[in-house]
């Protein structure tokens, strides 16, 4: 970096350099001698390329009415050109502000840029703003999106004028066996006007219409241009091509543009084709969701009325789907980015406010150096400068200053928003890019960043007493007004730094009560992985068999204490659920609430390490000879039967008429089955080989590090089935560490942004009691003279910064108190005004302050009067 800037210098004169400090690089002079011409070369095409540009405007009088045109453009180059040196002359707080400016722009652009591609980009439709989802939403939990049944969507269709389509769509995950190894692949079902509401064509061939999005159809389906590069290597004979899944096979009939999988779909198959008699049957059962294109004369809130209009008129004929839900209708952007939205606008917000503190830093900056120039200012307002002159050239120096620190900043975005990738696996976040809305927001920043440092000092450095400045030699005592100025900057700082600490604490607090939390069965040692037999596993006989070679293969490896199988494995993300019904007791369909339900094997609980309440737990017997157990949770007997007669009561889960009775034969502890941060739902357990999977999950207990154990386990399961598909494969503690990901990158980010602004709000208090310390070595010299003591000049100057870190405190506590609620909804079992994180952070940001003014105050003491005295 050094040898850059000595080149750049050395292409100006000699004289140049020793007029404005840079002797000190002189020992390159003669590295450059041999060079000679070469250093010639670029300064007269220097000076070339300014004259040029000066004499192209001046060739411009006789077209520019007046004498203004000419006039400004000859002074902005030279305002440019003086700034540039005059920043040059000053190597270190040029340094220092272009640094400062590019993190706070960076940092600014990088953030902007994820919540603008999440929140705001346009998303590649037709008229996007007219496509929405519907679905039915808990009243009391907005957020417990239900989204609808099939019965209910083809009466909303029907009843509805609000859309021009309204189409359906079901998740819809497949094993790909196409090639060596089997993959896992994630798709979704949709009716066929799917594609006429999203409003985009395919890329090849064509989408499937009303003959194929029916029962008993022959099997097609479209692909994304994802899938199709990389699983077919954009063979352009795709189409008519059969495919293989597990499921059966499908004849591809088109390939969709790229860009169009932002719905996350590898494929689309007809939903008709694919969703079953059970789903057709029943409006108890919200698998669907809904995605509609209004009409041009309709908004949002037409269609929100008139479909809740519709949903209430169905609930009142079908009192079964009364369970205390409301209709949403909202834009499709909106919906996919809800559960992203309150994060990304407090972490814009927060990193805002490092941007706002850089800049009061810089304008203090601004200031300290607007003092030391007083004299210049003087000498040219003396010589006929007007003050819009002198203020103009100050604010070209502030504005070019910007202009560099924000081309620094775009660059370092481009770093930044990479680094989010280590962070976070949610494809929402990855896909960020740096286009012209995102530059035109760093351009934004830059000018504003220009108004914000810029402005107030050159109006301050303007104003100089020219009387004064001249009498008082090289140096200026500065003015009250200024210094006054300056504190208050530093107390800005300092209370914008504490909001930013309070919110970083109680992230902090938040993520630590998540870790806490008990999940309900020991996560040490446990490997996990999801796996699905192929297709030729097409019996009862056949899955169970291979349930019983698993468990005894994967038992028997070395290092293995147990091994288990489940259809599901707790701290899944998602659960599906059914309607609690007891015998003896009369409720309407949902009264009671409902309740996971799982499949397990007999050492289910025994190898989890879930403990086993009363009753007990399944044997072998169990769904073979004696049919019809159930295992419950505590949480779920403690709610029905506080005085714990549990056992023996029979109970069903689903529908009244979907299911048997089935006899509560235990009562188990109670699993975090979601996430540590969610509330554990009732659960329920059944005996596997009472419904056999071919898709499950192994959990293995080992009796050292997990990790050590993986490649024996999948060794012997491809032993035991060579076209087995494994996937998801890792610890307990990894998959606990993936499910709190969300918290730990907001934590992280907002950390950052905390620590750079405690960072710099330390700076810029010590830039200030520097300054006003070296303003009174003079007096600190007389004082030391006339008798005092080191530590008393130590305590006149810490005082002074503690001073502006206590008012800084004080005010930021009145903004931490009165923004907290804007982290309500990221926090965990901690209120948004704690006081102990009000109290930590308060101590903190004050012993920082207290250390960025002890420097100072130590190098005060420590001069000799008779020093001090000649320094005047």
């Amino acid at each position: 970096m050094r040898r850059m800037v000595a080149a750049l210098l050395f292409l100006f004169p000699p004289a140049f350099r020793r007029r404005f400090g840079f002797d000190m690089l002189a020992d390159f002079e003669d590295r450059w001698r041999e060079k000679r011409s070469l250093r010639l070369a670029l300064r007269t095409l220097f000076d070339v390329v300014t004259a040029a540009a000066l004499e192209r405007f001046s060739r411009r009088r006789e077209r520019i009415p007046g004498p203004k045109g000419d006039g400004l453009m000859r002074i902005l180059l030279q305002d440019l050109r003086f700034a540039a040196r005059t920043l040059l002359r000053s190597p270190g707080f040029t340094f220092v502000t272009l640094m400062t400016l590019a993190l706070g722009i960076g940092l600014n652009t990088a953030m902007f840029s994820v919540a603008y591609g999440v929140l705001w980009r346009s998303m590649p439709y037709p008229h996007p703003d007219r496509i929405v989802m519907v679905g039915e939403v808990d009243s009391k939990k907005p957020d417990a999106y239900w989204g609808t049944s099939y019965l209910n969507l083809l009466d909303w269709r029907a009843r509805s004028s609000s859309f021009e389509h309204l189409a359906g769509v079901l998740p819809d995950e497949r094993v790909l066996r196409e090639g060596s190894d089997p993959v896992r692949i994630s798709g979704v079902a949709v009716t066929q006007d799917f594609f006429t509401v999203m409003g985009v064509n395919p890329a090849l061939g064509r989408v499937f219409g009303d003959s194929e999005d029916r029962k008993g159809a022959a099997p097609v389906i479209v692909l994304s241009n994802r899938m199709w590069a990389s699983r077919f290597a954009g063979d352009p004979a795709i189409l008519g091509r059969t495919i293989r899944f597990d499921s059966g096979e499908f004849t591809v009939i088109g390939v969709m543009p790229a860009g169009f999988e932002d719905q996350q779909a590898e494929f689309w198959t007809p939903l008709e084709q694919v969703i079953n008699d059970y789903f057709r049957s029943r409006r108890t059962v919200w698998v669907l969701r809904a995605i509609g294109r209004l009409r041009d004369a309709r908004n949002i809130s037409d269609a929100q009325t008139e479909v809740e209009a519709i949903a209430g008129q169905i609930r009142r004929d079908f009192p079964e789907t009364n369970r205390g839900l409301v209709v949403r209708v909202n834009g499709l952007k909106t919906e996919l980015s809800r559960d992203l939205r309150p994060a990304l606008l407090v972490l814009l917000g927060a990193v805002t406010l490092v941007l706002l503190i850089a800049c009061g830093n810089l304008a203090a900056l601004m200031l300290v150096r607007g003092t030391g120039r007083a004299r210049e200012m003087a000498i040219r307002a003396a010589l006929g400068g007007r003050g819009s002159r002198l203020f103009r050239q100050l604010l070209t120096e502030s504005a070019l200053l910007a202009c560099a620190g924000g081309v620094a900043g775009i660059a370092l975005s481009f770093w930044a928003t990479r680094f989010i990738g280590f962070l976070t696996k949610d494809p929402r976040l990855l896909d960020v890019r740096i286009d012209t809305s995102v530059l035109l927001f760093a351009a934004a920043a830059t000018i504003a960043t220009t108004v914000l440092f810029g402005i107030a000092p050159a109006i301050r450095a303007t104003r100089v007493d020219v009387s004064d400045a001249l009498k008082s030699g090289t140096r200026s005592s500065g003015s009250p007004e200024r210094a006054f100025v300056q504190r208050m900057l530093v107390i800005a700082e300092m209370a914008l730094c504490l909001a930013l600490l309070s919110g970083a604490g109680l992230l902090f607090t938040s993520f630590r009560r998540v870790l806490d939390v008990q999940p309900g069965f020991r996560t040490d040692n446990l490997i996990t992985m999801r796996v699905n037999l192929p297709g030729s596993y097409d019996s009862v006989a056949a899955v169970t068999q291979f349930y019983k070679r698993a468990y005894e293969g994967l038992a028997a490896l070395p290092g293995v204490t147990g091994a288990t199988l489940v259809n599901r494995l707790p701290i899944t993300g998602q659960e599906s659920n059914g309607d609690i019904n007891i015998e003896g007791r009369a409720s309407g369909a949902g009264e009671l609430g409902a309740s996971t339900f799982r499949r397990v094997m007999p050492n289910y609980f025994n190898v989890l390490g879930i403990p086993l309440v009363r009753g007990r737990v399944f044997d072998d017997r169990d769904g073979i000879t004696r049919i019809g157990g159930v295992i419950i949770d505590e949480a779920f007997a403690r709610r029905f039967w506080p005085n714990g007669d549990a056992i023996g009561r029979r109970i069903k889960i689903g529908p009244k008429d979907a299911s048997d009775w089935l006899t509560i034969v235990g009562v188990v502890g109670t699993v975090r089955q979601i996430g540590l941060d969610s509330d554990a739902p009732y659960s329920t357990y059944e005996p596997i080989v009472s419904r056999p999977y071919t898709r499950f999950e192994i959990a293995v207990r080992t009796s050292g590090d997990a990790s050590s154990v993986i490649a024996s386990v999948r060794r012997q399961l491809r032993t035991l089935e060579p076209n087995l598909l494994i996937d998801n494969v890792g610890t307990m503690a990894q998959r606990i560490g993936d499910s709190v990901a969300p918290r730990r990158l907001n934590l992280v980010l907002f950390g950052l942004f905390a620590a750079l602004a405690l960072g710099l709000a330390s700076v810029g208090l010590y830039g200030v009691v520097a300054y006003a310390a070296s303003r009174r070595t003079q007096e600190f010299g007389i004082r030391m003279a006339l008798g005092a003591r080191s530590a008393d000049v130590l305590r006149l100057v810490l005082g002074q910064g503690l001073r502006l870190a206590v008012s800084g405190v004080v005010f930021g506590l009145v903004l931490t108190l009165t923004s907290a609620r804007l982290l309500t909804s990221l926090l965990f079992k901690v209120e948004a005004n704690d006081p102990l994180t009000l109290i930590v952070s308060s101590i903190v940001l004050t012993l920082v302050a207290a250390t960025a003014s002890w420097l100072p105050a130590h190098r005060a003491c420590r001069i000799a009067p008779i020093d001090a005295l000649r320094s005047e």
